[in-house]
Protein backbone atom coordinates (compact mmCIF):
# COMPACT_ATOMS: atom_id res chain seq x y z
CA UNK A 1 0.00 0.00 0.00
CA UNK A 2 2.96 2.14 1.09
CA UNK A 3 4.39 1.40 -2.67
CA UNK A 4 1.52 2.19 -4.53
CA UNK A 5 1.12 5.76 -2.10
CA UNK A 6 4.83 6.46 -3.19
CA UNK A 7 3.94 5.84 -7.00
CA UNK A 8 0.93 7.34 -7.21
CA UNK A 9 2.74 10.84 -5.84
CA UNK A 10 5.39 10.33 -8.35
CA UNK A 11 2.76 9.97 -10.97
CA UNK A 12 0.91 13.33 -9.50
CA UNK A 13 4.13 15.37 -9.10
CA UNK A 14 5.02 14.51 -12.51
CA UNK A 15 1.62 15.74 -13.99
CA UNK A 16 0.96 12.81 -15.44
CA UNK A 17 -2.47 12.56 -13.50
CA UNK A 18 -4.69 15.03 -11.28
CA UNK A 19 -5.33 15.51 -7.96
CA UNK A 20 -8.88 14.16 -8.31
CA UNK A 21 -7.55 10.80 -9.87
CA UNK A 22 -4.77 10.71 -7.28
CA UNK A 23 -7.53 10.88 -3.94
CA UNK A 24 -9.93 8.45 -6.01
CA UNK A 25 -6.84 5.56 -6.51
CA UNK A 26 -5.93 6.35 -2.95
CA UNK A 27 -9.45 5.37 -1.27
CA UNK A 28 -9.25 2.27 -0.10
CA UNK A 29 -12.02 -0.04 -1.79
CA UNK A 30 -14.26 -2.20 0.20
CA UNK A 31 -13.73 -5.89 0.90
CA UNK A 32 -15.45 -8.37 -1.62
CA UNK A 33 -17.76 -10.06 1.03
CA UNK A 34 -19.22 -6.01 2.43
CA UNK A 35 -19.42 -5.26 -1.61
CA UNK A 36 -21.55 -8.09 -2.10
CA UNK A 37 -23.82 -7.66 1.09
CA UNK A 38 -23.88 -4.12 0.33
CA UNK A 39 -25.42 -5.19 -3.23
CA UNK A 40 -28.02 -7.58 -2.17
CA UNK A 41 -29.58 -4.84 0.33
CA UNK A 42 -29.41 -2.12 -2.16
CA UNK A 43 -31.54 -4.51 -5.23
CA UNK A 44 -33.50 -5.61 -2.20
CA UNK A 45 -34.51 -1.70 -1.16
CA UNK A 46 -34.59 -1.05 -4.74
CA UNK A 47 -37.69 -3.92 -5.38
CA UNK A 48 -39.45 -2.48 -1.98
CA UNK A 49 -39.41 1.27 -3.30
CA UNK A 50 -40.23 0.45 -6.60
CA UNK A 51 -43.75 -2.00 -5.19
CA UNK A 52 -44.28 0.99 -3.03
CA UNK A 53 -44.30 3.79 -5.41
CA UNK A 54 -44.81 3.00 -8.63
CA UNK A 55 -47.36 0.21 -8.20
CA UNK A 56 -50.03 2.18 -6.84
CA UNK A 57 -49.12 4.37 -9.33
CA UNK A 58 -49.37 2.13 -12.16
CA UNK A 59 -53.05 0.99 -10.70
CA UNK A 60 -54.21 4.10 -10.93
CA UNK A 61 -53.22 4.85 -13.97
CA UNK A 62 -53.03 1.39 -15.77
CA UNK A 63 -52.48 2.62 -19.64
CA UNK A 64 -49.41 3.44 -22.03
CA UNK A 65 -49.36 6.82 -20.61
CA UNK A 66 -49.31 6.08 -16.97
CA UNK A 67 -46.41 3.50 -18.00
CA UNK A 68 -44.62 5.82 -19.57
CA UNK A 69 -44.59 8.09 -16.56
CA UNK A 70 -43.19 6.11 -14.23
CA UNK A 71 -40.47 4.56 -17.00
CA UNK A 72 -39.79 8.41 -16.89
CA UNK A 73 -39.85 8.91 -13.31
CA UNK A 74 -37.62 5.99 -12.69
CA UNK A 75 -34.45 6.25 -15.13
CA UNK A 76 -34.41 9.85 -13.62
CA UNK A 77 -34.04 8.63 -10.18
CA UNK A 78 -31.48 6.22 -11.18
CA UNK A 79 -29.25 8.86 -13.49
CA UNK A 80 -29.47 10.93 -9.74
CA UNK A 81 -28.27 8.00 -7.90
CA UNK A 82 -25.55 7.43 -9.95
CA UNK A 83 -23.92 10.53 -9.59
CA UNK A 84 -23.66 9.42 -5.66
CA UNK A 85 -20.09 7.99 -4.60
CA UNK A 86 -21.82 5.23 -2.44
CA UNK A 87 -21.58 1.55 -3.31
CA UNK A 88 -25.11 1.44 -2.03
CA UNK A 89 -26.67 4.21 -4.01
CA UNK A 90 -24.72 2.80 -7.13
CA UNK A 91 -26.48 -0.49 -7.05
CA UNK A 92 -29.75 0.74 -6.07
CA UNK A 93 -29.29 3.06 -9.56
CA UNK A 94 -28.44 -0.20 -11.30
CA UNK A 95 -31.81 -1.55 -10.07
CA UNK A 96 -34.05 1.11 -10.78
CA UNK A 97 -32.46 1.90 -13.74
CA UNK A 98 -33.34 -1.36 -15.35
CA UNK A 99 -36.72 -1.47 -13.86
CA UNK A 100 -37.30 1.78 -15.97
CA UNK A 101 -36.03 0.29 -18.66
CA UNK A 102 -38.06 -2.80 -18.71
CA UNK A 103 -42.03 -0.48 -17.64
CA UNK A 104 -40.50 1.31 -21.15
CA UNK A 105 -40.29 -1.83 -23.32
CA UNK A 106 -43.19 -3.01 -22.18
CA UNK A 107 -45.29 0.60 -22.72
CA UNK A 108 -43.79 0.57 -26.30
CA UNK A 109 -44.75 -2.83 -26.47
CA UNK A 110 -48.47 -1.82 -25.87
CA UNK A 111 -48.08 1.06 -27.12
CA UNK A 112 -47.67 -0.34 -30.67
CA UNK A 113 -50.30 -3.02 -31.29
CA UNK A 114 -47.98 -5.83 -29.69
CA UNK A 115 -45.06 -5.24 -32.19
CA UNK A 116 -42.35 -7.15 -30.39
CA UNK A 117 -39.67 -5.51 -33.10
CA UNK A 118 -40.10 -2.19 -32.32
CA UNK A 119 -39.93 -3.08 -28.66
CA UNK A 120 -36.63 -4.48 -28.94
CA UNK A 121 -35.24 -1.14 -31.15
CA UNK A 122 -36.70 0.59 -28.29
CA UNK A 123 -34.78 -1.40 -25.49
CA UNK A 124 -31.66 -1.34 -27.78
CA UNK A 125 -32.09 2.50 -28.18
CA UNK A 126 -32.97 3.23 -24.59
CA UNK A 127 -29.74 1.38 -23.69
CA UNK A 128 -27.65 3.10 -25.97
CA UNK A 129 -28.67 6.39 -24.70
CA UNK A 130 -28.27 5.77 -21.25
CA UNK A 131 -24.62 5.50 -21.62
CA UNK A 132 -24.37 9.37 -21.65
CA UNK A 133 -25.67 9.26 -18.49
CA UNK A 134 -23.51 9.25 -15.31
CA UNK A 135 -23.55 5.49 -14.90
CA UNK A 136 -20.98 3.02 -12.84
CA UNK A 137 -19.48 0.41 -15.21
CA UNK A 138 -21.61 -2.22 -13.85
CA UNK A 139 -24.75 -0.70 -15.43
CA UNK A 140 -22.71 0.30 -18.76
CA UNK A 141 -22.06 -3.28 -19.27
CA UNK A 142 -25.38 -4.47 -18.23
CA UNK A 143 -27.18 -1.97 -21.00
CA UNK A 144 -24.98 -2.92 -23.93
CA UNK A 145 -25.53 -6.82 -23.55
CA UNK A 146 -29.17 -6.10 -23.09
CA UNK A 147 -28.82 -3.64 -26.06
CA UNK A 148 -26.43 -6.01 -27.80
CA UNK A 149 -29.54 -8.97 -27.26
CA UNK A 150 -32.20 -6.66 -28.32
CA UNK A 151 -29.98 -6.05 -31.84
CA UNK A 152 -28.87 -9.83 -32.50
CA UNK A 153 -32.21 -11.43 -31.64
CA UNK A 154 -33.54 -9.04 -34.91
CA UNK A 155 -30.98 -10.84 -37.23
CA UNK A 156 -32.84 -13.90 -39.15
CA UNK A 157 -29.50 -14.72 -41.39
CA UNK A 158 -27.07 -17.06 -40.20
CA UNK A 159 -24.71 -15.35 -42.71
CA UNK A 160 -25.47 -11.94 -41.41
CA UNK A 161 -24.66 -13.26 -37.92
CA UNK A 162 -21.28 -14.30 -39.10
CA UNK A 163 -20.27 -11.26 -40.93
CA UNK A 164 -21.42 -9.39 -37.10
CA UNK A 165 -19.61 -11.81 -35.12
CA UNK A 166 -16.53 -11.23 -37.05
CA UNK A 167 -17.39 -7.01 -37.04
CA UNK A 168 -17.38 -7.51 -33.33
CA UNK A 169 -13.88 -9.73 -32.83
CA UNK A 170 -11.84 -7.24 -35.19
CA UNK A 171 -13.53 -3.99 -33.34
CA UNK A 172 -12.19 -5.61 -29.79
CA UNK A 173 -8.77 -6.98 -31.52
CA UNK A 174 -8.22 -3.39 -32.52
CA UNK A 175 -9.31 -1.83 -29.78
CA UNK A 176 -7.58 -4.24 -26.99
CA UNK A 177 -4.15 -3.16 -29.53
CA UNK A 178 -4.97 0.47 -28.76
CA UNK A 179 -5.69 0.69 -25.25
CA UNK A 180 -2.44 2.83 -24.39
CA UNK A 181 -4.18 5.74 -27.19
CA UNK A 182 -7.48 5.50 -25.41
CA UNK A 183 -6.52 4.67 -21.77
CA UNK A 184 -6.40 7.87 -20.69
CA UNK A 185 -9.40 9.58 -22.46
CA UNK A 186 -12.25 11.45 -20.87
CA UNK A 187 -14.87 8.51 -22.18
CA UNK A 188 -12.13 5.97 -21.72
CA UNK A 189 -14.50 3.97 -19.05
CA UNK A 190 -17.38 3.92 -21.46
CA UNK A 191 -14.91 2.95 -24.21
CA UNK A 192 -13.79 -0.09 -21.63
CA UNK A 193 -17.27 -1.55 -20.91
CA UNK A 194 -17.78 -0.98 -24.52
CA UNK A 195 -14.77 -3.05 -25.02
CA UNK A 196 -15.27 -5.62 -22.32
CA UNK A 197 -19.29 -6.43 -24.11
CA UNK A 198 -17.93 -6.53 -27.51
CA UNK A 199 -14.99 -8.99 -26.54
CA UNK A 200 -17.79 -11.24 -24.63
CA UNK A 201 -20.72 -11.04 -27.75
CA UNK A 202 -17.92 -12.38 -30.38
CA UNK A 203 -17.12 -15.02 -27.87
CA UNK A 204 -20.05 -16.16 -27.51
CA UNK A 205 -21.47 -15.64 -31.38
CA UNK A 206 -17.91 -17.52 -32.16
CA UNK A 207 -18.68 -20.78 -30.43
CA UNK A 208 -22.55 -20.43 -31.91
CA UNK A 209 -21.30 -19.95 -35.30
CA UNK A 210 -18.74 -23.08 -34.87
CA UNK A 211 -22.06 -24.80 -33.50
CA UNK A 212 -24.20 -23.94 -36.57
CA UNK A 213 -25.12 -27.38 -37.57
CA UNK A 214 -25.48 -28.77 -34.47
CA UNK A 215 -27.95 -26.43 -33.40
CA UNK A 216 -32.14 -26.85 -34.45
CA UNK A 217 -32.16 -22.75 -35.55
CA UNK A 218 -34.74 -23.55 -38.45
CA UNK A 219 -37.39 -21.63 -36.40
CA UNK A 220 -34.73 -18.80 -36.07
CA UNK A 221 -32.29 -18.84 -39.07
CA UNK A 222 -32.29 -19.69 -42.57
CA UNK A 223 -31.12 -22.52 -44.56
CA UNK A 224 -27.77 -20.80 -45.24
CA UNK A 225 -26.37 -22.77 -41.93
CA UNK A 226 -22.95 -24.04 -44.52
CA UNK A 227 -22.25 -21.02 -45.76
CA UNK A 228 -22.43 -19.20 -42.18
CA UNK A 229 -19.74 -21.79 -41.13
CA UNK A 230 -17.59 -20.94 -43.97
CA UNK A 231 -18.28 -17.33 -43.15
CA UNK A 232 -17.07 -17.64 -39.78
CA UNK A 233 -13.94 -19.37 -40.61
CA UNK A 234 -12.81 -17.38 -43.50
CA UNK A 235 -13.29 -14.33 -41.68
CA UNK A 236 -11.38 -15.51 -38.13
CA UNK A 237 -8.91 -16.68 -40.00
CA UNK A 238 -8.17 -13.45 -41.55
CA UNK A 239 -8.61 -11.41 -37.96
CA UNK A 240 -5.75 -13.62 -36.74
CA UNK A 241 -3.69 -13.35 -39.20
CA UNK A 242 -4.05 -9.64 -39.24
CA UNK A 243 -3.57 -9.90 -35.58
CA UNK A 244 -0.83 -11.70 -35.73
CA UNK A 245 0.66 -9.55 -38.62
CA UNK A 246 0.48 -6.16 -36.18
CA UNK A 247 1.49 -7.79 -33.15
CA UNK A 248 4.87 -9.40 -35.37
CA UNK A 249 5.37 -5.59 -36.61
CA UNK A 250 8.20 -4.42 -34.83
CA UNK A 251 9.88 -8.29 -35.56
CA UNK A 252 12.79 -8.96 -38.58
CA UNK A 253 11.39 -9.89 -41.94
CA UNK A 254 12.21 -13.33 -41.66
CA UNK A 255 11.28 -13.95 -38.15
CA UNK A 256 7.32 -11.74 -39.20
CA UNK A 257 7.40 -14.08 -42.74
CA UNK A 258 7.69 -17.61 -40.37
CA UNK A 259 5.06 -16.37 -37.73
CA UNK A 260 2.91 -15.32 -41.02
CA UNK A 261 3.42 -18.69 -42.52
CA UNK A 262 2.72 -20.63 -39.51
CA UNK A 263 -0.34 -18.87 -38.74
CA UNK A 264 -1.54 -19.16 -42.50
CA UNK A 265 -1.27 -22.80 -41.67
CA UNK A 266 -2.98 -23.23 -38.74
CA UNK A 267 -5.86 -21.46 -40.06
CA UNK A 268 -5.92 -23.77 -42.48
CA UNK A 269 -6.15 -26.63 -40.38
CA UNK A 270 -8.20 -25.41 -38.23
CA UNK A 271 -10.54 -24.21 -40.75
CA UNK A 272 -13.32 -25.99 -39.01
CA UNK A 273 -12.59 -24.71 -35.74
CA UNK A 274 -13.93 -21.21 -36.08
CA UNK A 275 -14.21 -20.68 -32.70
CA UNK A 276 -10.73 -21.61 -32.22
CA UNK A 277 -9.00 -19.10 -34.77
CA UNK A 278 -10.87 -16.26 -33.08
CA UNK A 279 -10.50 -17.21 -29.68
CA UNK A 280 -6.62 -17.20 -30.74
CA UNK A 281 -6.84 -14.06 -31.96
CA UNK A 282 -8.73 -12.53 -29.05
CA UNK A 283 -6.12 -13.90 -26.56
CA UNK A 284 -3.06 -12.61 -28.12
CA UNK A 285 -4.73 -9.21 -28.07
CA UNK A 286 -5.96 -9.22 -24.68
CA UNK A 287 -2.77 -10.52 -23.59
CA UNK A 288 -0.88 -7.63 -25.39
CA UNK A 289 -3.97 -5.41 -23.69
CA UNK A 290 -2.24 -6.64 -20.36
CA UNK A 291 -5.51 -7.73 -19.24
CA UNK A 292 -5.00 -11.36 -17.81
CA UNK A 293 -8.75 -11.95 -16.55
CA UNK A 294 -10.22 -11.33 -20.25
CA UNK A 295 -7.16 -13.52 -21.73
CA UNK A 296 -7.96 -16.64 -19.06
CA UNK A 297 -11.50 -16.01 -20.33
CA UNK A 298 -10.07 -16.46 -23.97
CA UNK A 299 -8.23 -19.52 -22.91
CA UNK A 300 -11.26 -21.11 -21.69
CA UNK A 301 -13.12 -20.37 -25.04
CA UNK A 302 -10.49 -21.91 -26.65
CA UNK A 303 -11.16 -25.35 -24.54
CA UNK A 304 -14.52 -24.96 -25.42
CA UNK A 305 -14.05 -25.30 -28.88
CA UNK A 306 -11.53 -27.72 -29.55
CA UNK A 307 -13.81 -29.74 -27.12
CA UNK A 308 -16.53 -29.64 -29.74
CA UNK A 309 -14.37 -29.79 -32.57
CA UNK A 310 -12.78 -32.93 -31.48
CA UNK A 311 -16.16 -34.91 -30.08
CA UNK A 312 -18.24 -33.64 -33.10
CA UNK A 313 -19.29 -36.58 -35.03
CA UNK A 314 -18.82 -34.24 -38.57
CA UNK A 315 -14.89 -35.97 -39.44
CA UNK A 316 -13.00 -38.86 -38.60
CA UNK A 317 -11.69 -38.90 -34.90
CA UNK A 318 -8.51 -39.85 -36.43
CA UNK A 319 -8.25 -36.98 -39.01
CA UNK A 320 -9.09 -34.71 -36.46
CA UNK A 321 -6.36 -36.01 -34.08
CA UNK A 322 -3.79 -35.77 -37.02
CA UNK A 323 -5.34 -31.75 -37.44
CA UNK A 324 -5.23 -31.33 -33.46
CA UNK A 325 -1.07 -33.26 -33.47
CA UNK A 326 -0.12 -31.15 -36.50
CA UNK A 327 -1.46 -27.67 -35.01
CA UNK A 328 0.26 -28.52 -31.90
CA UNK A 329 3.46 -28.74 -33.56
CA UNK A 330 2.71 -25.73 -35.71
CA UNK A 331 2.19 -23.67 -32.19
CA UNK A 332 5.68 -25.19 -30.96
CA UNK A 333 7.46 -24.07 -33.87
CA UNK A 334 6.04 -20.51 -33.48
CA UNK A 335 7.31 -20.40 -29.53
CA UNK A 336 10.62 -21.82 -30.21
CA UNK A 337 10.84 -18.98 -32.89
CA UNK A 338 10.07 -16.22 -30.68
CA UNK A 339 12.40 -17.75 -28.53
CA UNK A 340 15.20 -17.21 -30.78
CA UNK A 341 13.90 -13.75 -31.63
CA UNK A 342 14.05 -12.94 -28.18
CA UNK A 343 17.53 -14.25 -27.26
CA UNK A 344 18.90 -12.14 -29.75
CA UNK A 345 16.91 -9.08 -28.49
CA UNK A 346 19.08 -10.33 -25.02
Amino acid sequence: MTNNKALISQLQQADIITADTAQQLTQASSPWWLQLLLAFAAWIASILIISSFIGPLLALADNNAGRLIAAAILLIAAIWLATKPQEFMQQMSVAIALAGQGLLVYAVYHLFDRHDELARYACALSSFLLLCSPLNQLHQRVSLLIAYSCLLSLIHSAPAIAVVSSALAAAAVYLWCNRPRWAGLTHARRIKSLLEVSTLTALGLTLFGQCLLLIDSSNWLDDKLATARSLHSALGSIILISTVFWLSRQATVPSRLALLSITSLLCFLLYPASGMLVSTALMLACFYGCNYRWYALCLLSMLCAISQFYYSLELNLLYKSGLLALSGLLVLAAWLLLQRYQRRLL
